[in-house]
């Protein structure tokens, strides 16, 4: 018992658990996205999609409870880890090298990770807690088409679609970082593979906030805002 205790306060234990956190949280991150670009193919296919996901509950109930859980320990755990470091950095002991040696990404992981927990809640209150088939989900041709609808309202708002593009944005350094952070945390470092793991994960968060800020981009260029 008294390991486990040690394991879960030491700065080792609490980067491995920001790192499985990390990990869950990517490809959750992954499967949400691809889900999410059913929206390209129409109403019908994005619709269904949903009703797909509804239909498995009340499953699906323990599933968003446990990713709730992973996101609260995986927010909590790296705020103890960035006062930590903040701490030792106002130490007499390198603290211009160790500043030096920091990327931008590194450097705005408080700052993205808090941005991300308001849109975190900000999302779930625009699309999941609401009446998907309410005067949101209905389009300029009158009719209402369900989330698909929904979606596409918010996002033909310039404001909304500016602020969910820079949430991305901020998904993609907090990504930047994180992906190459999980696997420096268990041991993979090596003097060839390193330069190639940095180049991967910048690339994968490029590619993962892109893709998610196509669909607003895509919608703000096809439909227009209904009053």
């Amino acid at each position: 018992m008294g390991s486990l205790s040690t394991y879960f306060t030491s700065s080792v234990g609490r980067k491995q658990i920001v790192a499985v956190t990390g990990l869950l949280l990517i490809l959750f991150v992954i499967g949400h996205l691809a889900g999410n670009l059913l929206i390209f193919l129409g109403p019908e296919a994005f619709n269904n999609y949903a009703k797909k996901l509804a239909g498995l509950r009340p499953g699906l109930y323990l599933v968003e409870v446990g990713l709730c859980f992973v996101f609260v320990v995986h927010f909590f755990v790296t705020g103890v880890l960035v006062y930590e470091n903040y701490l030792a950095r106002n130490t007499q002991y390198g603290v211009n090298a160790a500043k030096g040696q920091r990327s931008w990404a590194t450097r705005l992981m408080p700052y993205t990770g808090t941005l991300l927990l308001v849109f975190v809640v900000y999302h779930l209150l625009d699309f999941t807690f609401i009446d998907k088939h309410g005067h949101r989900s209905i389009l300029a041709d009158g009719n209402s088409y369900g989330l698909y609808g929904v979606v596409v309202n918010a996002f033909a708002d310039p404001g909304h679609s500016t602020f969910y593009i820079a949430a991305m944005m901020a998904l993609g350094l907090h990504l930047s970082h994180g992906v190459e952070s999980f696997i420096q945390t268990f041991g993979f470092n090596h003097p060839r593979y390193t330069p190639m793991i940095k180049t991967f994960s910048h690339i994968f968060a490029l590619v993962i906030s892109f893709a998610y800020s196509s669909i607003p981009v895509y919608i703000l260029l096809n439909y227009p805002k209904v009053p």
